[in-house]
Order: C-alpha cells, then sequence, then structure tokens
C-alpha cells in the first residue's frame, strides 16, 4: 500500500473517531439539558404540589394533567406524594425505592433567588434515583406546610432522544462519512505534496537538468530537511557527472591527434615496406589503431550527448533513400544473411543526415556482425502518426533477461566472444540511442523470442514539431 493510502486511512480513521467522540459527548450533553428541564419542570409542579390553594383539584386529576406535562408514557411513571411538617421524607421515598435508598440532594436556585432573594415558593432540591425497571429525577421543595416530593421516570426522556437519533443518524451519518472521507483525502493531498514534488523532479532528472534544485520555501521543516538533502545529492551527482563527461571528453580529444599521426605513419611504413610478413604485422598494428581512433570518435560524440552539447544540423532528408543505400550496402556485405527490407517511401523528416546515417548503420552492423550465420535480417519503415518507426528484427543466438536489460550499456557485449572473434567496441548501441534521443526519438529493444533481437527506432515527423 502507498504511503498517501496509508495518511488517509489513518486520517480517515481519526476523523471518524473524532466524529464519533463529538457524537458521544455531544448525545450526553443533549441528555443532561434534558435532564435539566425535566428537573425545571418537576420543581415546577412540585411547588403546585405544596400550593395550599389546591384544594378544589383532585389528585388523579393534578397526577394526569402533571404527566401531561412531564410528557410521561404512564401513570406508574410519576409518583408524587405531600407530607406535613412533621413527616419524615426518608420513609417515603424507601417505600418508593427501597429500604436501602439513599437521596444525594442537590439544591438548586430558584428563579426569583438569582438576585439573592428568597422564594416564598420554597427551595427545590433534585436528585436522581434507580430502580432494577427504570432510572428515575426526584425533587423536594419545602414550604412552609410542608414537603412535596415529586419523582419521574427518564423512560420518556431516554425514548425522545433515540427517536431523534433514529431520525437525524440516516442523515448525519453519511455526510459525516463524506466529511471524513474528504477531510482525510484533503490532509493526505497537503501531506504528500513535497514528496510528490520530490517524486516529480526524480522522474525528470536528466543529465540536461541536473543543474536543476527544488525550492524550499513554504513547505515543512522536515520536508525543508528532505529537499536540501535531495539538492545536496544532486548537487554532488552533478559535480561527478560533468566531471566523468568532461574527463570521456578530453581523453578522447586528446587521443584524436597521436591516434590520427599514429595511422598516417603506419600506413607511409606500410607502403615503404617490401616484406609481405612485416606489411601484415604493420597491417595489424593499423587495423588495431582504427579501431582505437573509432572508440575515441564514438566517446566524444557520447560524452556531448550526456552534456546536451550533441549538434544537430537539420536539414530536411528522405529517409527511405538513406535506409535504401545502407540496405543496398549490407546486401553486398553480408551475402550469406538474407537481408529483407519493406521500406515505405517517401518517410521524410528534419534530421541530421550524418549521425542519422550513423545511427542506422550502427544498427546493421551490429546486426550482421552477431546475427546467426544464414539467419534472416528483416527491416521494416513506415510512417505512423507523427513519427516515423523503424524495426530491425534478426536472427540470433538466445539471450536471456539479464542480457536483454543490459543491452544498451557502455562497452557491455553480450556474446560470449568479448575478445576478437567478433569485432565491436560494444559502444553503437549506445550512441545510437542518444543520437535518436538528440533528435526527440527514442531507441527502444521490444519483445521478442529468446533467439530474437527487435529493436526499434522511433523518430519524430515534421507535423510533430
Amino acid at each position: 500500500m502507498s504511503l498517501q493510502w496509508r495518511l488517509f486511512l489513518q486520517a480517515g480513521a481519526l476523523v471518524l473517531l473524532t466524529t464519533a467522540a463529538l457524537f458521544f459527548i455531544g448525545g450526553r450533553e443533549l441528555r443532561q439539558q434534558e435532564v435539566e428541564q425535566l428537573d425545571e419542570r418537576l420543581c415546577m409542579e412540585a411547588r403546585r404540589l405544596g400550593n395550599p390553594q389546591r384544594e378544589g383539584e383532585g389528585d388523579r386529576r393534578m397526577a394526569e394533567d402533571m404527566q401531561r406535562k412531564l410528557r410521561l408514557d404512564a401513570p406508574d411513571q410519576l409518583r408524587m406524594r405531600w407530607l406535613g411538617a412533621s413527616a419524615p421524607a426518608d420513609a417515603a421515598l424507601k417505600d418508593w425505592f427501597g429500604p436501602d435508598f439513599q437521596a444525594d440532594w442537590q439544591a438548586a436556585r430558584a428563579r426569583g433567588e438569582a438576585g439573592g432573594r428568597s422564594d416564598p415558593r420554597g427551595r427545590c432540591e433534585r436528585s436522581g434515583a434507580a430502580t432494577p425497571e427504570a432510572e428515575w429525577r426526584l425533587v423536594r421543595v419545602h414550604t412552609r406546610g410542608g414537603t412535596a416530593l415529586l419523582a419521574a421516570q427518564t423512560t420518556a426522556l431516554d425514548a425522545e432522544l433515540q427517536a431523534v437519533w433514529q431520525r437525524t443518524l440516516p442523515v448525519l451519518l453519511p455526510l459525516a462519512l463524506l466529511g471524513a472521507a474528504a477531510s482525510a483525502w484533503l490532509l493526505a493531498q497537503l501531506m504528500m505534496r513535497p514528496v510528490q514534488r520530490l517524486r516529480e523532479a526524480m522522474r525528470r532528472l536528466t543529465p540536461q537538468v541536473l543543474s536543476e534544485r527544488l525550492a524550499t520555501r513554504g513547505e515543512p521543516r522536515e520536508f525543508r530537511e528532505l529537499i536540501d538533502a535531495y539538492n545536496t545529492m544532486l548537487a554532488r551527482l552533478e559535480a561527478s557527472f560533468h566531471q566523468a563527461s568532461r574527463f570521456s571528453a578530453d581523453a578522447a580529444h586528446e587521443l584524436r591527434t597521436p591516434l590520427t599521426i599514429l595511422q598516417g605513419r603506419l600506413e607511409r611504413a606500410i607502403g615503404a615496406t617490401e616484406g609481405r610478413a612485416v606489411q601484415a604485422e604493420l597491417g595489424a598494428i593499423l587495423e588495431e589503431v582504427n579501431r582505437l581512433s573509432g572508440i575515441a570518435r564514438k566517446l566524444l560524440l557520447l560524452s556531448r550527448a550526456d552534456a546536451g552539447r550533441l549538434d544537430l544540423h537539420r536539414e530536411d532528408l528522405d529517409l527511405s533513400v538513406l535506409l535504401g543505400d545502407l540496405v543496398a550496402d549490407a546486401q553486398m556485405l553480408a551475402e550469406d544473411r538474407p537481408v529483407h527490407a519493406d521500406l515505405q517511401p517517401g518517410l521524410r523528416l528534419s534530421g541530421d543526415a550524418l549521425l542519422l546515417r550513423q545511427l542506422f548503420n550502427n544498427l546493421l552492423s551490429n546486426a550482421l556482425r552477431h546475427g546467426l550465420p544464414h539467419g534472416a535480417l528483416e527491416i521494416e519503415a513506415r510512417a505512423v502518426p507523427g513519427a516515423v518507426e523503424v524495426d530491425f528484427r534478426n536472427a540470433c543466438a538466445p539471450l536471456g533477461p539479464e542480457q536483454r536489460a543490459r543491452f544498451f550499456e557502455r562497452f557491455y557485449r553480450a556474446d560470449a566472444a568479448h575478445g576478437r572473434q567478433v569485432d565491436g567496441t560494444g559502444l553503437g548501441l549506445s550512441l545510437a540511442r542518444e543520437i535518436a534521443r538528440a533528435h526527440g526519438g527514442e531507441l527502444l529493444l521490444l519483445d521478442s523470442a529468446a533467439d530474437r533481437v527487435a529493436l526499434r527506432v522511433r523518430l519524430p515527423h515534421p507535423t510533430a514539431h
């Protein structure tokens, strides 16, 4: 699972837990408010019970009216008693709730007592009570004539709250889940933004953009440290790359002059020598000098390509004609190899004719050199939307996944004859790919059977520029 998804799930779980906690706390606060309102109504009704002017109102009628005002469902959910001045309240309470009942009375100031004035109706005291069947709220009001006791079950109150939750949860729960998901996704996106910037910078990393650095302004401290470490690593990588690139370019450049001089002297020495054995030995040395000269020339081109300084002298050219000439030369040089070409006529593009000729010549010579004797070499060139594609399919000795993974590695040669049984330097394919990339294209190794090599050169068409 990716880090972004882990952050999303963790943030979502945290938001959901927070929302659930808020619902729980909110539910408790709501019930507490309802209980306080029930206590206030009980206090009012208890004062009414202790009012001396209520003689004309029967207890039954009063109980029915209290049940309606307190929103109780049944008469047995209400208990009331008027005690004289000398009657103890504890006996009535134990009669209601059992002999072990102990009331924890809490005095509540009446509304008329807020400014410090005494309420002639008496102070209301409240408490809670519990039985195996239900929970009760109990109030006691002391007056000059006696004490009024009133108790009501909270069953109806809890039923009302449950009905409210049943009505609101189907609406609130999806909204809470949606809000949690949106909040978690936004949080994950915000936390992953610096990592995504770093990832995109790494994806764009090429030798030509090693000088680019990521800005740390506005980023959190932890991510600033990560970006600073990346920029430091990039600076070291840039210095090492430029040093290696300059070394390759300087070495190749310095080798060109002595190799050219040595080549010329060997050619004169061969012409001035009459012994065939000496001429053969000098010819072998000249062949090696030419090979070193070719390596130096390719290294110089590769170093320029690495540094992004491979200059292209673009011109409009007919790729079909260029490939046709190279295929004709290949057919003459490899009489034992069938070379089949299917070249679509009129394939035109803008490019450097010398470099493109070297690209396709490298691919042809590599295919002829490393292909199986009498194995077919197929070349197909065609136009596709926005580009021109040239495919090379060659029969060869079986290549494993490790060899294919290192196919474009410099100085790597997949054949076992890494000596001189098979000529080559291991730079031709690397140089061909760099030339294709310099033209805005690519050289790809396609999936094929183990005993087949399929290469594709894709070059942008002029209409794609």
